[in-house]
């Protein structure tokens, strides 16, 4: 009986709090100017898709129970760098395609071995908070220090720019990116073997172990997908942009917080457990478009990057408070 009262109480409670923070949400978008537009719906859409990748990849780790990447603005910033220094140069490759295609090949590489040797760490049995602080750090000095810290440009037009500002049926090719990545993220995660896998690592690490899924090859294959598509943003991103530097990613640059910050934001606003085991890549998207639509709304309303990296803080506290109740109410229930 006990148990039940409490049940009801967090489940008021939670109630409560979700029913303010949607009637907040909803006066915020009603008293924004131009809000209601498409221009602005696809502005929306494309602002989600750039962290929204990303989280989609950073959803793979979370679900197989290693927590969090901490290096993934770096991981993106190097990436960065490394494109538009190819898009540049060219590596001093004679290449009679251009330089797109070696730059995009030679950046998804050190993506994909950063995300590896970071995953290879962690598997081994070392803190992923850790692991990836330290990850953080070295490419960050890398970055910087292959650029002195200063704007690599690279000249327009260029073969890279259908991806950075191309459209296609009104839409931006990267949220035609966001879209379709979100979708073979969720089938692998629903419907093959791998994904299947993903879950029970997660969900019981020991049960893993015991039917021959063993932890080292689960964290570094889900480390290389998440790095991998931090490399994909950075590409896009470049792309747009047609320069790089190493802080781009960073608060600094204007956006509503550290990129890496925004991006567990937005797979913890999705209601993934970051215990693993429970969550998909669709709650994610959800969550990546819902954080763009309440930064858009600050953004329209005149606010700086200051009050909304605190809305981004404060969704990040309001989302674990809420899952906490949830899972606590649900386990008095059973």
């Amino acid at each position: 009986m006990q148990d039940l009262i409490s049940s009801y109480k967090k489940n008021l409670l939670l109630s409560i709090l979700l029913t303010f923070f949607v009637l907040l949400f909803l006066y915020g978008i009603f008293a924004t100017n131009n809000y209601f537009t498409w221009f602005n719906f696809k502005t929306i859409i494309r602002d989600a898709a750039l962290y929204g990748i990303m989280a989609i990849g950073l959803t793979f780790v979370t679900l197989s129970g290693n927590f969090f990447l901490l290096s993934i603005k770096e991981t993106a910033a190097i990436c960065c760098v490394s494109f538009a220094m190819g898009m540049s140069t060219g590596y001093g490759v004679e290449s009679w395609v251009g330089n797109f295609p070696i730059s995009l090949l030679v950046t998804l590489l050190i993506g994909c071995l950063a995300g590896a040797a970071q995953g290879l760490f962690i598997g081994l049995g070392g803190n992923p908070i850790v692991v990836t602080l330290g990850g953080a750090g070295i490419l960050y000095g890398i970055a910087t220090w292959w650029t002195d810290n200063l704007v690599i440009s690279f000249r327009r037009p260029n073969d890279a720019e259908w991806l950075g500002t191309g459209s296609f049926l009104g839409l931006p090719t990267i949220t035609w990116s966001f879209i379709l990545i979100a979708i073979l993220a969720e089938f692998v995660l629903r419907y093959t073997n791998f994904g299947r896998k993903v879950y029970l690592v997660g969900s019981n690490r020991a049960a893993g172990k015991a039917t021959g899924h063993e932890n080292l090859s689960m964290a570094i294959i889900v480390c290389t997908i998440c790095s991998a598509l931090c490399a994909f943003v950075a590409v896009a991103f470049a792309a747009q942009m047609s320069s790089a530097q190493a802080n781009y990613f960073s608060a600094e640059f204007g956006s509503s917080g550290d990129m890496t910050i925004l991006v567990i934001a937005t797979v913890m606003v999705g209601g993934n457990s970051i215990m693993g085991g429970y969550g998909n890549t669709i709650r994610t998207s959800i969550g990546a478009i819902f954080i763009a639509m309440i930064d858009n709304m600050m953004v329209l309303n005149g606010l700086n990057s200051g009050p909304r990296i605190v809305g981004v803080g404060l969704m990040i506290v309001f989302s674990i408070l809420v899952f906490a109740l949830y899972a606590k109410g649900s386990r008095a229930q059973e």
